[in-house]
């Protein structure tokens, strides 16, 4: 602190040494002389404490720089350190997980092979067993309808023979129709008169018991009708 003291009153040592007596005039002298002065010591004051506040200012400017290394060597070690086990620590889990997935995917997929192939093989079974069935069911069908073809075919042409044999024989025979005139003829044997033919005749049916009654015997009374 003296330091700073003796280099503050230095330039007024130098002012006053430099100074010579001089015979002063009255218009040398200033309307304000302590204005001059006050200028005159500010500017020396300045000058003398240039020095000071350099050695300061570079002390502090030090302290900071040395401060701001160490910090930045601090958090450069540091940071620099956490990332480099971060990226460790990350790659083993990424690169351990991607061992672990490919292991379980390749036992996963002989697994899935090995299902494929089974359900594969019982699928191509079932198709074999099943059109082993249906073939023999369709072949015992197809015999029995043959035989039943072969019965009823047989059956049908017994009835075509038997039917071609009586209608083909009837058919040749021709004969003629009875006339009403003809003693003995078929007409006059059947009571009803229904026998048909190209002479018959229908009687006409006895109406007589179907007589009107006459006027006198009927009453005043309208006859029934079924008209309202």
């Amino acid at each position: 602190m003296k330091k700073y003291i003796a280099l503050a009153a230095l330039p007024l040592l130098v002012v006053s040494c430099s100074t010579t007596p001089s015979k002063l005039k009255l218009s040398d002298i200033s309307e304000r002389p302590s204005q001059d002065a006050a200028q005159f010591s500010e500017a020396k004051l300045n000058e003398g404490m240039s020095y000071p506040t350099r050695v300061v200012d570079q002390s502090a400017t030090s302290s900071l720089d040395v401060t701001e290394d160490s910090a930045g060597l601090a958090s450069g070690f540091g940071t620099r350190q956490v990332r480099n086990f971060t990226n460790i620590g990350m790659r083993s889990t990424s690169r351990g997980s991607h061992i672990v997935r490919k292991e379980a995917n390749r036992y996963a997929e002989t697994v899935y092979d090995v299902g494929d192939q089974g359900t594969q093989i019982l699928r191509d079974e079932s198709v074999a067993y099943t059109g082993l069935v249906n073939n023999g069911t369709e072949r015992v069908l197809h015999a029995g309808g043959t035989a039943v073809c072969g019965v009823m075919t047989a059956y049908s042409n017994t009835m075509e023979s038997t039917t071609r044999g009586i209608f083909g024989g009837l058919l040749r025979c021709v004969v003629r129709d009875t006339k009403p005139y003809m003693v003995g003829s078929l007409n006059d044997t059947v009571v009803d008169n229904t026998m048909p033919g190209a002479g018959w005749r229908k009687r006409l049916p006895d109406l007589s018991s179907y007589a009107p009654a006459p006027a006198a015997a009927t009453s005043g009374k309208a006859v029934y009708t079924s008209a309202k």
